[in-house]
């Protein structure tokens, strides 16, 4: 089987396990990084070559990257019928501490940037995430149809879940959506029927967090939802509740949000006064 036959049957059994078409891209991704590497043939590959690749990767990126390419190659493994081959992720100390969480100050701050430079979509769209806790991915479901009663329900591969939008921020997305003349997905992009494009988003959330003032490693779709996490967190103590409303399908996933950051555990400390 030829290099290009081999990834196109890799592929299409990535697609008969139901895996997204993001996973199938940073997989495929992944095992090409992996061949320009070695330089030779897949099939040729061994133990020790992995284990090579491996030392590699360590010496080079943080631990979680390391663990996310070895992972591509025990998939392609598994694929070849190479199971013995496969090799052992990393160990990765428990984080103690949630970093990079917006403040409640930097939240409003980016908000009423928003508003000062009239972005109104992003500004709403800032809104719809810190207010539901949804992955930016989710932002699909989000669509015009659903603001009389801000219930919906989103599908991430097998699994599907409730979304809910707060109340008075449904009539807020009704009043701009009429003002817009929008239907169907409220964030869409050039095409009315697609979500806005994710990259676009990320650049527009750079330059509202440069505007704000609040720092740029902080200010990136996915923080919103942990800014939700925290905030739902501090009001009602309620970690099952949250992690129903998140979709984890585990606590141990929602934990994480029971954690402070290390500037919050620096202010206990100092307040000891010893």
């Amino acid at each position: 089987m030829s290099f290009n036959e081999e990834f196109a049957a890799y592929r299409e059994w990535l697609n008969r396990h139901e895996k997204s078409k993001i996973t199938i891209e940073k997989n495929i991704r992944d095992i090409i990084k992996f061949r320009v590497f070695h330089g030779k043939g897949l099939e040729t590959i061994t133990k020790r070559d992995i284990l090579v690749y491996k030392d590699h990767l360590i010496k080079k990126y943080k631990p979680a990257s390391v663990n996310s390419y070895l992972i591509s190659v025990n998939t392609f493994l598994k694929f070849t019928e190479r199971d013995a081959m496969r090799v052992k992720t990393v160990k990765i100390q428990r984080r103690n501490s949630l970093d990079n969480v917006l403040t409640e100050e930097e939240y409003s701050a980016l908000l009423k940037c928003a508003e000062n430079r009239k972005n109104k979509r992003l500004y709403y769209l800032i809104r719809t995430l810190a207010s539901s806790g949804i992955r930016v991915g989710e932002l699909q479901y989000i669509k015009t149809e659903i603001l009389k009663t801000g219930k919906t329900y989103g599908c991430s591969k097998t699994k599907v879940r409730e979304i809910i939008i707060p109340k008075n921020l449904c009539n807020e997305l009704r009043d701009y959506c009429a003002e817009r003349h929008i239907t169907g997905i409220i964030f869409h992009g050039k095409q009315a029927d697609a979500l806005i494009d994710k990259a676009r988003i990320w650049r527009e959330l750079k330059q509202l967090a440069r505007a704000a003032g609040v720092p740029e490693e902080k200010v990136h779709a996915h923080n919103f939802r942990h800014f939700f996490a925290k905030q739902f967190l501090s009001e009602y103590h309620d970690i099952v509740d949250l992690a129903d409303i998140l979709g984890h399908n585990s606590i141990e996933t929602t934990r994480i949000y029971t954690r402070t950051s290390r500037q919050e555990k620096q202010a206990r400390i100092d307040a000891l006064n010893l």
